[in-house]
């Protein structure tokens, strides 16, 4: 008889933050949300992006990186991962005077 091992979400949600800081033109603190139970999960995550970037682009690279992550990490079904671009913002320069 073998045991099975349930992760808590947000310790899912933690993975998938970090799937997608590993996406270059990312911005931090993108929004995610996990819906799911035994091992099969949906994930919709928020993200800003910095401008210019090709959004989608962008996006596919946040999908492809999250399921990745997540089912190599936790051995998670990914079923979907939605992503909406919330923002794009340039970059901020200090000014020098």
């Amino acid at each position: 008889m073998r045991g099975t091992l349930e992760i808590h979400p947000s310790v899912v949600r933690k993975v998938v933050a970090h799937a997608v800081r590993l996406v270059p033109g990312t911005r931090p603190g993108a929004s995610v949300k996990v819906d799911g139970s035994g091992g099969d999960v949906a994930v919709a995550v928020k993200v800003a992006l910095r401008y210019p970037a090709p959004v989608r682009t962008a996006a596919a690279d946040v999908r492809r990186s999250v399921t990745e992550e997540v089912e190599r990490i936790t051995g998670y079904r990914v079923r979907s991962v939605a992503v909406t671009v919330s923002a794009l913002r340039a970059e901020t320069r200090p000014r020098v005077e």
